[in-house]
């Protein structure tokens, strides 16, 4: 084999390397396009509402305790009156919470960020002991109990419309703004004086209309949690610690139902543990559920960029089987032509996805690419019947990738079977030739055009 056959293939390589490169650049924008998508959600949640987390509701019942302290100073004994606050803190016996969501997207330019809205209603009831359980813990101590409160976190407030009130044994109490707690951010409800001589279960009910974007937590942390939410988006994803016994995907949207118990969480021990320490070093469990976009452009030009290399560098082996076995000579800048224009794809692939459907728009680059080279090629392999079945072999490739994006749970097995039939017929076109026979005649073609 003769140093010009080598030389020819090495340019090739370097070429295909060249090019693979500029597919890179195209990646990079790629991934700076889909940066710049999150800060812009970032921008959106900053004047609406960010993802939501409901924890709650928790019963807080704070009192103090008045005790006498005596001491003795120069044989005169002085008593003197200490008091203690505390908050003894209740979780729900039974929560419910039942609703559905509306959604919209919010752009900003031409980057958008997908909302919901959340009507739902929240309803269950506490169990509370006699007196609360709570004892004097001095000696000669008196406990007073003051009003309690029903207390409700709510990681973004802003996304709360209107002023949901609660019924409380049948009476209506007005929420108001923080939640008084550990719980962080959130409302409260100030539910008067209880006075339990004897246990005593009280029922609570209200609704919440909550705007939030694109995820939605729901902390259960009730003794028996049962919670059904539907909504007309085809695409959840449902996730969390736990996930829904029961669910429906379908044209018209998705249901999903959730139970949980207090013995297959750990959420009631960690609430507790922050709500007496005042803190949140305890985290808690929640289901959650993310509002998908079918398509995210981003994504799926990036997987696509991946196939960059493979397709130039099934081009370029194209080109130079057929350049040996029709002994024709495609220069280098030829190829550098080609190169360029398949890797322009990505970029207009990008740019028209921004702005219209990610599936017209991959059509659309595609039929420019392969109309370009097609028409191209014509020349470069003289004769209009050569251009065509490179053309046609361009399209074949593309419709195969578009169905390899469009099946992402498949795509590596959809990738693995590509590359292994276009390997296939690769060898089975080339079985017969003599490589030794053709690097010579390379060289002869060469020696003849000097």
């Amino acid at each position: 084999m003769n140093r010009a056959f080598i030389f020819k293939v090495i340019g090739i390589f370097m070429l295909t390397m060249l090019m693979s490169w500029a597919v890179s650049y195209v990646n990079s924008l790629i991934l700076e396009r889909q940066n710049r998508q999150e800060q812009v959600k970032v921008e959106i949640a900053r004047s609406s509402a960010g993802e939501q987390t409901i924890t709650g509701p928790v019963l807080a019942v704070p009192y103090y305790e008045d005790y006498p302290v005596t001491t003795t100073e120069n044989e005169v004994s002085k008593t003197q009156i200490y008091r203690e606050t505390h908050t003894a803190y209740f979780l729900p016996e039974n929560l419910e919470l039942a609703g559905g969501f509306s959604n919209e997207s919010k752009k900003l330019g031409i980057y958008k960020a997908l909302m919901y809205l959340l009507s739902g209603t929240v309803k269950g009831n506490f169990n509370l002991p006699a007196n609360f359980n709570i004892t004097t813990t001095h000696t000669g101590g008196k406990v007073t109990i003051l009003p309690a409160y029903i207390s409700l976190g709510i990681s973004d407030t802003r996304g709360i419309s209107g002023k949901p009130e609660l019924v409380w044994n049948s009476q209506t109490y007005k929420f108001e703004q923080g939640s008084n707690t550990s719980l962080g951010n959130g409302i409260h409800a100030s539910v008067g004086q209880l006075d339990l001589p004897q246990a005593q279960n009280f029922a609570f009910e209200f609704t919440l209309t909550l705007q939030g974007m694109e995820n939605f937590n729901f902390t259960p942390i009730a003794e028996n949690n049962s919670i059904a939410l539907q909504s007309g988006w085809k695409h959840p994803h449902f996730n969390g610690s736990f996930l829904p016994v029961t669910k429906s995907i379908n044209d018209a949207g998705f249901s999903g139902k959730w139970t949980v118990s207090s013995l297959s969480s750990t959420n009631q021990t960690a609430i507790m543990a922050n709500l007496a320490t005042n803190t949140q070093s305890r985290p808690l469990e929640s289901l959650s559920i993310g509002f998908v976009e079918p398509i995210n452009v981003y994504s799926q030009s990036d997987r696509a960029t991946k196939y960059g290399l493979l397709f130039i560098g099934l081009t370029f082996a194209g080109f130079f089987i057929f350049e040996s076995l029709k002994r024709l000579r495609i220069h280098p800048a030829q190829y550098t032509f080609v190169g360029l224009a398949m890797a322009l794809f990505y970029g207009l692939l990008i740019s028209l996805a921004e702005h219209i459907s990610f599936a017209l728009a991959y059509l659309t680059a595609s039929l420019a690419c392969v109309s370009l080279l097609g028409y191209y090629l014509s020349y470069v392999l003289k004769s209009r019947t050569n251009g065509l079945i490179f053309a046609s072999l361009l399209t074949t490739l593309y419709g195969a990738l578009y169905g390899i994006l469009a099946s992402e749970d498949n795509a590596l097995l959809m990738g693995s079977l590509l590359v292994f039939a276009l390997l296939a017929v690769t060898m089975i076109i080339t079985r017969k030739v003599d490589w030794y026979q053709i690097s010579s005649n390379t060289v002869k073609s060469t020696m003849d055009a000097v």
